[in-house]
């Protein structure tokens, strides 16, 4: 029983491993959220860090601010989830298609 207990703790090590070479990867890939046809666009990486936000000039035009807000709102929420999708495939890659609840 202690050997198989020592080799699952060995086999718990190396996908811990795995896992953390996965969310290292992440944050080298990038996603990009988009709003209003793209005059909005906030681009994350897959670690849910955002890198950048770019505004068009249309998107300003006529002084709406609530516009603006509710496209930066959308975009950052398309990003999220562009961003939740990408870590979840890369995690189901190490576990054979099931992600772990936290760890995707």
């Amino acid at each position: 029983m202690a050997a198989n207990m020592a080799k699952m703790l060995k086999e718990a090590q190396k996908l811990e491993k795995k896992f953390a070479e996965v969310r290292e990867s992440l944050a080298e890939m990038k996603v990009e959220g988009t709003a209003g046809g793209g005059v909005v666009r906030v681009e994350m990486n897959g670690q849910r860090d955002v890198l950048a936000v770019k505004v068009e000039a249309e998107a300003v035009e006529g002084g709406d601010v609530d516009m603006l807000e509710d496209l930066l709102l959308s975009a950052l929420r398309d990003a999220k989830q562009k961003s939740d999708e990408l870590a979840a495939s890369e995690m189901s890659k190490v576990t054979g298609g099931m992600v772990p609840p936290g760890l995707g």
